[in-house]
């Protein structure tokens, strides 16, 4: 760790006990950048102690998701649907299973891709939810394979995290304009989600949407009054700091998301993932 670093020992001691309560990982003294504690405490160093209050205050609500948890994950949102017996997913016959991307990702290695991969493994195939059910994989290239489907018949879009609603948005106005396809035949399954960009997709297509997580704000629906206007004073102070450019303040389209996987999302806050200083790392770096 960089010795120069300047916290103070309740600011250190508080950040020992999000660790601990969160289940990271505190590393030895020998430890360096690599360690996302020395990480937190070289980005807790640019704040004054205000601002370093807020960070810790939303650590303790933040979430990892590891490329190890999607397939269990993705398996018990699986379960819950089969238990809750929709109808519209139990008369379906056939299902077709695409990444969700948007028009302008498709050349791109996007998490849905990967997410899309999950859903060829053995035990997703011969989940409860899929049992006696075809399954029909289709890549962005064989997209066409589900023009003119039948009425027993469903698309599925799957990824792993859903945040302003807007990409999905998207592929759902692509995949139906461009196959003729009623988005009421389209089902979006993601592993976790912020609410509002469920409600985006709910208010903006047809298409139905689950999700094993729903992530509300991580200041605007957790905090009122007095509290929540002196937070979103100080996340401006510090975005100011950390010269946030303005399309992804309080994380893209203001999602206040306290969320990492596989890559971290930019709806997070970017006090989390933005590179900055001489050392330019975060706690949750993205590249």
């Amino acid at each position: 760790m960089n010795k120069d670093l300047q916290l103070s020992i309740n600011t250190f001691l508080n950040l020992v006990e999000v660790f601990k309560a969160n289940g990271w990982e505190i590393p030895t003294a020998e430890a360096g950048m690599e360690s996302r504690f020395n990480r937190f405490c070289e980005r807790l160093s640019l704040l004054d102690k205000s601002e370093q209050c807020l960070v810790i205050e939303l650590s303790k609500h933040f979430t990892i998701i590891n490329a190890n948890d999607y397939l269990q994950l993705i398996i018990k949102l699986l379960d819950r649907l089969h238990s809750e017996n929709i109808a519209m997913l139990q008369q379906t016959q056939k299902f077709f299973i695409l990444p969700l991307l948007a028009p302008k990702d498709f050349e791109k290695t996007k998490s849905s891709n990967f997410v899309w991969y999950y859903f060829h493994n053995e035990a997703v195939k011969y989940s409860p939810f899929f049992m006696g059910k075809a399954l029909i994989h289709c890549d962005i290239k064989k997209a066409s394979w589900v023009k003119n489907i039948k009425a027993n018949e469903t698309v599925i879009l799957v990824d792993d995290y859903i945040g302003s609603g807007e990409t999905a948005v998207e592929a759902v106005s692509w995949l139906s304009s461009t196959f003729d396809i009623d988005s009421k035949q389209i089902v979006i399954l993601a592993i976790a989600a912020q609410k509002q960009g469920l409600q985006r997709i709910t208010d903006e297509t047809s298409a139905t949407v689950y999700s094993y997580y729903n992530f509300m704000r991580g200041i605007s629906d957790f905090y009122s009054g007095g509290q929540l206007a002196s937070y979103i004073q100080t996340m401006n102070m510090i975005e100011d700091k950390l010269n946030v450019d303005r399309d992804y303040r309080f994380g893209y389209n203001r999602s206040e998301a306290l969320i990492s996987l596989i890559r971290t999302p930019n709806n997070t806050f970017p006090v989390f993932w933005k590179p900055y200083g001489k050392e330019q790392t975060a706690p949750f770096l993205r590249d």
